[in-house]
């Protein structure tokens, strides 16, 4: 089951707006980046709405900032 695209970007970029990362998404792709330890290119990706996280990369990003898997998928 993948994520829909369009909410789990609204959901990503909200993790970050919770943590106060900056606006711009170079900025948020670095942190990203180096908080998941992943190539600066996905995470841009992932912020850009271009691709979706496979399973072990969204249970990665919901552990990270704390969320359940089911609210990145846009089910609650």
């Amino acid at each position: 089951m993948q994520p829909s695209l369009k909410h789990f970007t609204e959901k990503l970029n909200h993790c970050l707006d919770e943590i106060d990362a900056p606006a711009s998404v170079r900025e948020r792709a670095a942190i990203l980046s180096k908080s998941l330890d992943i190539p600066k290119q996905q995470a841009w990706s992932l912020l850009e709405g271009l691709q979706t996280p496979d399973p072990a990369l969204l249970q990665k990003i919901a552990a990270e900032f704390e969320v359940d898997v089911k609210w990145l998928y846009g089910e609650k």
